[in-house]
């Protein structure tokens, strides 16, 4: 099996049912049950991602200094990593940061996040400075 199928065959679809289940359990004001299934969902996702980079970190390492016109495995490789991110790791983050929302908001429904204000911010200032790179 060549470098490019192994890559292929160990990723994983997006996981929107996921998302749709967290969402449900949360209009149902169900949130604790939302976030065992989140913090699950984030675990298996790291696990992942880790399994991952462990497995097939090499190949990108071999191929990196190649040139893309001759031999684009590296490419490949950053492909298949932003897949594995973008099809489980940054859904779970947002699955857990929505039940974190209902949970502070059910917990203190008064001011719920004045406690957490600065740290959101960095939450924040973090996604922005990410998108800014993007530009």
């Amino acid at each position: 099996m060549s470098n490019i199928e192994e890559l292929q065959k160990d990723l994983s679809p997006s996981d929107l049912q996921m998302t749709q289940t967290i969402d449900v359990l949360l209009e149902r004001g169900l949130w604790q049950r939302a976030f065992l299934l989140a913090s699950k969902n984030l675990d298996d996702s790291l696990k992942e991602m880790h399994g991952f980079l462990i497995k097939h970190y090499d190949i990108y390492e071999y191929y990196r200094d190649e040139d893309p016109n001759i031999d684009d495995t590296a490419g490949l490789w950053y492909d298949a990593f932003v897949n594995s991110s973008t099809g489980k790791f940054l859904p779970s983050i947002n699955n857990l940061l929505k039940v974190f929302g209902k949970a502070i908001n059910e917990i203190d429904s008064v001011n719920p996040v004045v406690n957490y204000d600065v740290e959101l911010e960095e939450l924040r200032d973090t996604i922005d400075t990410i998108l800014q790179e993007e530009s």
